[in-house]
């Protein structure tokens, strides 16, 4: 166990520590220029690669996909309920409390940790997620819905494509498949390597605060991934992927709309590095969790108790 999580941990990391060292020694990274190709060539790219090509049956997509769902709601019914009683801003904080990072670290932490099929399964948890990040946050957010601006997103046609795909039968001709797995393949090294750029350019206006909602973004995200585990009574690798995805940090995107929309986007960066490293140190008690609850050895109620010990 302790190669397994070793194996998952140093990678990541290491790409997190390439990403800080560049922005902190300079030059620069143009990190706008590329997180704009991950984001509209590199996403789409491997949603369509990954859910195309994998031979897992369409009941477990479609699991993973709804999980995705339910995992967003409790945490968002969960992050409401902490920020009302608390009495933080909901529209500044709820996204950043209810989004993972499933993108940036939740795909690097299942493909390594599952492999393949740990990537596919994660991906379709992730394409959903991005949905809702690129759809329902802005709405909460600045209160307001643009259609166009969704129909604009490169991952909305991905899905798209997909749906055609797996609804017809039809085989994608060689160069659109091998394509989309070479641009796909960019996606999760470039994005690891991003994050780290952002913690090391982020600054933490209140480190209280941050440490508040951070540890609030992980103890909402391990219950709502729980939570759906035992709902939707995933088993095996799926339970495993999910339970993880759902436990990821909050998402760098947030920050975006906070900044975009004037909602405290200090604090907001200050919530998104501490929730990073406060996953980072959690995460081989995460990572033994999501491989116990996938080789079905321990009940959950355990798991979940082991987790938070642990922490």
């Amino acid at each position: 166990m302790i190669g397994e999580l070793a194996g998952v941990i140093a990678p990541i990391l290491l790409m997190a520590a390439i990403g800080y060292w560049i922005q902190k020694a300079g030059p620069n990274l143009e990190t706008k220029s590329m997180s704009t190709l991950v984001m509209m060539v590199g996403t789409p790219a491997l949603v369509f690669s990954s859910l195309t090509s994998t031979e897992l049956p369409e009941a477990v997509l479609l699991m993973m996909s709804l999980g995705a769902i339910c995992t967003s709601i409790i945490a968002g019914a969960l992050a409401s309920a902490f920020l009302m009683i608390s009495g933080f801003d909901l529209r500044s904080f709820l996204p950043s409390l209810t989004m993972p990072n499933s993108g940036n670290i939740g795909l690097p932490i299942v493909l390594l940790a599952f492999g393949e099929e740990g990537l596919a399964i994660g991906v379709a948890f992730f394409f959903v997620i991005a949905i809702l990040q690129y759809t329902v946050m802005p709405i909460v957010t600045a209160g307001s819905f643009s259609l166009a601006r969704t129909l604009k997103e490169p991952l909305v046609w991905s899905v798209t494509a997909v749906l055609i795909v797996k609804a017809t039968g039809i085989t994608p001709p060689e160069v659109i498949r091998e394509t989309t797995r070479l641009l796909g393949g960019m996606m999760i090294p470039v994005m690891v390597i991003l994050l780290g750029a952002a913690i090391a350019r982020l600054k933490v206006s209140d480190i209280r605060t941050a440490m508040i909602l951070a540890a609030a973004r992980l103890v909402i995200g391990l219950v709502a991934g729980t939570t759906t585990v035992v709902l939707l009574g995933a088993t095996g690798i799926a339970a495993g992927s999910l339970f993880l995805m759902a436990a990821m940090p909050s998402a760098i995107v947030t920050y975006v709309f906070a900044e975009r929309f004037e909602r405290d986007p200090e604090k907001v960066a200050g919530l998104i590095v501490s929730s990073t490293l406060m996953t980072f140190a959690a995460l081989p008690a995460l990572l033994w969790a999501g491989l116990s609850i996938a080789n079905g050895n321990t009940p959950l109620g355990t798991l979940l108790s082991s987790v938070f010990a642990g922490l």
